[in-house]
């Protein structure tokens, strides 16, 4: 049964019924989401509502469209598979299935706002730059502009940085996606201003010390020798260095974010291999955001993997103590949401489209559509299982 409610009416298990775009025309939670404890606390958020609000239509007349389920208990493929508006369908009402090519995968404004942040650290963060010295004035103007704030615009950072092609170098890509981290979670925290940037910062320098290393040994695809690992693992410190020398050394979070980033709370870590009760919040949220984006990216040794896998991967290092599962929680559940409407390969070889993801639980696997109509719940689906996310063009290919 479909109901129009107003905010302070939903109920956990009713599913929305109509997709919340941004005022930019983004889409920042689809049609087919179940309303989970977690998910009515976002919806009922003035800040996370914010950006969704229509022109003219304050927070307290907000309402939504919803599905309520009579029947209580988890969803069905087939409930989920005529669930909103989002659905295509044809002249004839025949439902169409999903097509990459027919969607609005990138935005180009975020892509065209990322591509002259990156020629701007194409310039500042290079081999000559750490020899010479950080324009650190300038990579202060860029934060206190606002651009890279500007690509933390709410949740659908993330389903766009994934989406964009990683061309040219991976460290500047990955000094930049884990800036955009930052600046979510310091949202996502409810962070002041002037915090998250300290934040950002320290995500975007927190690899520089990888500049000092030779190219052949950050690029070697094969296995390093202790030797190499052992140049490797000095990075952070290096990067510490770099940032000392440009006059941030009293800059006491900025610096710790940058030095703990590989510190884990059990004192497996390096450089110093410190415990949790030492380690700054910022080297907390930082180690989490690190292993996130270097495991969904391509790099010379290892190939990209599923944000789910990725999951499982933060979920066990939680569980042994080594991250910070406060910290860690939020950010999986928070990445849960921005991924509904992305479009991954999956084991079988098919290309599917992210239709609902439990956002309640951090081991969640996603219901999926694949573009020739066909359902798969990999929750309880042995047959296939999440290959990898897809670029814009993985997806139309």
């Amino acid at each position: 049964m479909f109901k129009q409610l107003h905010l302070t009416e939903l109920k956990q298990g009713m599913v929305l019924a109509q997709p919340l775009v941004s005022r930019q025309g983004s889409l920042v939670v689809d049609a087919g989401t179940l309303l989970t404890d977690f998910v009515i606390e976002m919806l009922q958020d003035p800040t996370y509502m914010e950006e969704v609000l229509p022109k003219g239509v304050g927070f307290n007349e907000m309402t939504l469209n919803v599905f309520v389920v009579e029947q209580h208990g988890a969803l069905s493929v087939e409930d989920l598979s005529h669930v909103g508006p989002a659905v295509k369908k044809t002249d004839d009402g025949e439902r169409l299935p999903p097509d990459p090519s027919k969607e609005s995968l990138l935005d180009p404004e975020y892509v065209a706002t990322y591509d002259a942040v990156m020629e701007i650290l194409q310039k500042l963060l290079s081999k000559e730059s750490v020899e010479k010295g950080i324009d650190l004035d300038t990579i202060g103007q860029l934060i206190a502009d606002r651009q890279i704030d500007k690509l933390c615009d709410g949740a659908r950072a993330v389903a766009q940085i994934h989406n964009m092609n990683r061309e040219g170098s991976y460290l500047l890509h990955h000094s930049l996606h884990v800036a955009i981290l930052a600046g979510l979670m310091g949202r996502w925290l409810h962070w002041p201003r002037e915090h998250r940037e300290r934040l950002v910062l320290s995500g975007l320098l927190h690899d520089v010390g990888k500049l000092k290393i030779p190219d052949e040994i950050l690029d070697k695809p094969g296995k390093l020798t202790l030797e190499e690992m052992d140049i490797v693992r000095n990075h952070s410190a290096y990067s510490a260095e770099i940032l000392a020398k440009c006059g941030l050394s009293g800059e006491a979070d900025i610096m710790a974010g940058v030095l703990q980033h590989h510190e884990r709370g059990d004192g497996s870590g390096y450089p110093s291999g410190i415990k949790k009760e030492i380690i700054s919040p910022f080297g907390k949220i930082l180690a989490i955001l690190d292993i996130y984006d270097a495991m969904a990216a391509n790099r010379a040794y290892a190939r990209k993997v599923s944000p789910f896998e990725i999951f499982d991967r933060l979920n066990e290092d939680m569980m042994e103590d080594k991250l910070d599962a406060e910290y860690g929680v939020l950010f999986v559940k928070k990445i849960c949401h921005a991924l509904t409407g992305s479009w991954l390969r999956l084991t079988s070889g098919e290309k599917a489209k992210i239709i609902y993801i439990d956002q309640s639980r951090t081991n969640a696997l996603p219901i999926v559509e694949t573009t020739e109509g066909k359902f798969y719940d990999l929750a309880h689906d042995g047959r296939v299982k999440v290959a990898e996310l897809l670029t814009i063009s993985e997806a139309t290919a």
